[in-house]
């Protein structure tokens, strides 16, 4: 049973990074000309892939700690209904060390998929992103 939760775990971490990388491949399309206005300005490179994988990091850190508090007071819930009066006084026991590794899992995940978007907006030329309607 831990096998085929650890494994839906994994497709559901596969997901998210698609869903993540789809997030900013669509915000770098629609932020093409402001990109290209910063770098006008002096932005660099690197700094745009850093802002991008910035963006992508805070994305994915909170819904982790979002996704991970919702759960706990969802199992927790539900083991309240599920055993009634002999969960009474139960107090939720939670794994703080494999939390945080999901939290930092996450946010790994989150810089991986910012890698995509951050390299196809640093390549775009400024002239021709700001020429382009």
């Amino acid at each position: 049973m831990l096998a085929v939760v650890t494994g839906l775990l994994g497709v559901a971490v596969v997901i998210a990074l698609v869903g993540v990388a789809n997030t900013l491949g669509l915000s770098v399309l629609e932020r093409r000309r402001e990109t290209a206005l910063l770098r006008a300005l002096g932005l660099t490179r690197r700094q745009v892939r850093r802002t991008l994988a910035i963006e992508a990091l805070l994305v994915a850190l909170v819904a982790a700690v979002l996704g991970t508090a919702l759960g706990v007071l969802y199992g927790w819930a539900g083991t309240r209904a599920l055993l009634g009066t002999y969960a009474a006084g139960a107090v939720p026991q939670l794994p703080w060390l494999l939390l945080t590794a999901v939290v930092l899992a996450a946010a790994a995940c989150g810089l991986l998929a910012s890698w995509a978007p951050g390299r196809r907006a640093a390549r775009t030329s400024p002239v021709a992103a700001l020429a382009a309607d």
